[in-house]
């Protein structure tokens, strides 16, 4: 070790470029926005039980209801964190914030509608395993990372295509023709499976961006507020195709 480097270490300055890299901040923010998540939702969860009334007309439409809004909040809060970033603004943290408290309001609804929690916490368990998995992945992926993104996108286009395929079969479902039925619900089962995967690679993808900016010296909050948000849009993304999968496995034992 250097003498410069050796005075650098002694006096903590390579400990605190450590603290204010791009890669610590991105993962801090994701973890807090984790935790906000995790509080909101539980909290959005027993309310949702407390107010509205159980049956299956009821959550069907509280579902739908919540769900819209949830989406519609996201869509925007998305935009604004994605351009605070491009213009390096400080307004992000509060469209964060706001982000993981309408994705709270739709996992709450989530778990509102289908009425099993603990299917809701072993998925949980799932995506954080998955999740962590591919992490570590895009963090020893030192060259180029091209043939996973041809990967994905050619698992996106093949569940798209599936979706685009059973479209089609709803319109003789519609008039009568019921043997489609299994082979629709089989064709999204398929699919759900492709998206996992997709997620999965996008996780390796992002995380090595990552990586890859902070070695390069980019440490800028709104940038790191930017990945973070990325980074939990992949964990929610694998939740909620490690959840649709679990509940569709369910469904086809009984």
């Amino acid at each position: 070790m250097s003498e410069n480097k050796y005075s650098q270490y002694q006096s903590g300055e390579v400990s605190q470029s450590v603290f204010s890299s791009l890669m610590f901040k991105s993962f801090a923010f994701f973890g807090i926005e984790l935790l906000i998540t995790a509080v909101l939702t539980f909290a959005f969860s027993y309310l949702f039980d407390y107010i509205f009334p159980i049956s299956e007309a009821a959550n069907m439409t509280v579902y739908i209801v919540l769900s819209v809004i949830s989406s519609i909040g996201l869509l925007i809060t998305s935009f604004v964190v994605s351009k605070n970033a491009i213009f390096n603004s400080k307004g992000g943290f509060i469209a964060a914030f706001l982000y993981c408290f309408f994705m709270s309001f739709l996992l709450s609804s989530i778990s509102f509608y289908i009425g099993y929690k603990e299917i809701v916490g072993t998925a949980v368990l799932i995506t954080s395993c998955l999740f962590f998995i591919m992490a570590i992945f895009g963090l020893l992926i030192k060259k180029r990372i091209g043939w996973l993104i041809a990967i994905a996108f050619g698992l996106m286009i093949s569940a798209g295509i599936i979706y685009l395929i059973n479209t089609f079969m709803l319109f003789p479902i519609l008039f009568g023709n019921s043997g489609l039925v299994n082979t629709v619900v089989n064709n999204i089962y398929v699919a759900e499976w492709l998206i996992l995967i997709y997620a999965c690679i996008i996780t390796v993808i992002d995380v090595f961006k990552i990586k890859k900016m902070s070695s390069e010296g980019n440490n800028s909050n709104s940038l790191a507020l930017y990945f973070s948000i990325s980074l939990y849009s992949d964990f929610i993304l694998i939740l909620l195709k490690v959840l649709s999968i679990i509940l569709k496995s369910r469904a086809r034992n009984n």
